[in-house]
């Protein structure tokens, strides 16, 4: 007999096929699908496993956050950095894609664009800025005098016709509650723009931040989904997609709707006449940055002002100070009713009470920077949260945006303002 024809030899030694491995019969399938057998027999402890989950998570970022409080001043640097590296990420893609270069030629033709514009503002309006600052703190004591006398005037005007309110001891004395809050938010306020104005040298990091950011972003999204695992990696993407429409979204929305409200404002109250027109403006593109009632809030300066200006024959300060309430009443409609909702409305999703309520919570939490990035991080927490269920339910991920805006769309054709 030949090698061949030995039992032994590999040719007579019949091929059986290998089922394949399912795993159905692995100890721990076995074990997960009596783990989901209990769950569903009983309810109650499946319901007791998501609150206990959801508390141990909401322990868990009250540490964190307990704990990078201690570099709350370095968060804010990198948050801001990435940010504006949100909100120019678009326009850089766009010059890069135009002239088909590198990313870093797209950011430092950006960088130079940016820094021409700032050169050119300098140039055209740091003589008027200078001289309306100098002329606001060499006449400040009679500006309140003036503004006192206009009070007084008022509570005359009224009680001439049986209506006491007593305007001027209202301000000069107001009440105790009104008082401390007031107080607070213009400690609070005054103290941000003195920091920020004085801060040039944390304005340059910033700067610096984002240049990393932009140059770099490619190459840190590559590597976080890397190290991700597989299952998660969908969500993860999913997440960056969503992050990115939010916060870069906002930043542009919200930069642009407070640049268009301020050099509205700025030409309304220098073809009107009203004095200090620029900073006036400058004070407007601040608090136009805050949603919703930021726009108000910059009307007050103007229309102290116009009431203080001195006026002729028809332009009286009454009338002036009229049509600088229209002025501002227009241009605060057609920034909420038209820009905003187009802007930074649909990059968020979040409907205007939800909007309203976070930012009075970011007021009572983080003062102004609280008010400034309430929106936008809640608009982030509940992407989060619903990925997060969505991977812990088995469910593939969605897009978190787009169903927002979807329901806020039908919710304008059933007459929902």
């Amino acid at each position: 007999m030949s090698a061949s024809d030995s039992p032994s030899s590999p040719a007579s030694t019949p091929i059986v096929p290998t089922p394949p491995d399912d795993g159905a019969g692995s100890p721990a399938v076995a074990q997960s699908r009596q783990l989901s057998a209990t769950f569903d027999s009983r309810p109650w402890l499946k319901l007791l496993i998501v609150v206990t989950t959801f508390l141990a998570l909401v322990f868990a970022v009250g540490v964190a956050v307990h704990l990078l409080s201690y570099i709350s001043h370095t968060l804010l640097l990198f948050a801001l950095g990435g940010l504006l590296a949100y909100a120019f990420d678009p326009i850089v893609e766009w010059i890069r894609m135009r002239t088909s270069g590198k990313r870093w030629l797209g950011v430092m033709i950006l960088f130079v664009l940016l820094i021409g514009v700032v050169v050119l503002a300098i140039i055209l309006l740091s003589k008027e800025l200078i001289y309306q600052v100098e002329t606001l703190a060499r006449q400040h004591t009679q500006i309140q005098t003036a503004a006192e006398q206009k009070l007084a005037d008022l509570d005359g005007w009224l009680a001439a016709r049986n209506i006491r309110v007593d305007l001027q001891q209202y301000i000069t004395h107001p009440p105790a509650g009104v008082k401390t809050w007031g107080e607070a938010v213009a400690h609070h306020v005054a103290g941000w723009l003195a920091h920020a104005a004085g801060s040039v040298v944390e304005g340059i990091i910033v700067l610096l931040i984002t240049l990393y950011f932009l140059i770099y972003s490619r190459e840190m999204h590559e590597g976080f989904d890397r190290a991700l695992p597989a299952r998660l990696r969908p969500y993860a993407l999913q997440w960056q997609s969503d992050a990115n429409h939010i916060l870069g979204g906002f930043v542009r929305g919200q930069a642009v709707l407070a640049l268009v409200l301020g050099a509205a404002a700025t030409v309304g109250c220098l073809l009107l006449g009203v004095h200090y027109w620029l900073l006036i403006g400058l004070f407007v593109v601040f608090a136009s940055l805050i949603p919703v009632f930021g726009p108000y809030i910059g009307a007050a300066p103007a229309i102290v002002s116009a009431l203080l200006t001195p006026g002729g024959a028809i332009l009286t300060p009454v009338v002036r100070a009229v049509l600088v309430l229209l002025l501002f009443i227009v241009i605060n409609e057609g920034g909420s009713k038209i820009l905003y909702p187009r802007l930074v409305g649909s990059a968020l999703g979040l409907h205007e009470v939800i909007v309203l309520f976070v930012l009075f919570a970011g007021l009572e939490v983080g003062h102004i920077w609280g008010v400034l990035f309430a929106a936008p991080l809640t608009a982030l927490a509940i992407v989060t949260v619903v990925q997060l269920y969505r991977f812990w339910q088995g469910e593939p991920p969605v897009s978190i945006t787009q169903i927002m805006n979807k329901g806020g769309i039908r919710a304008e054709e059933h007459g929902t303002p």
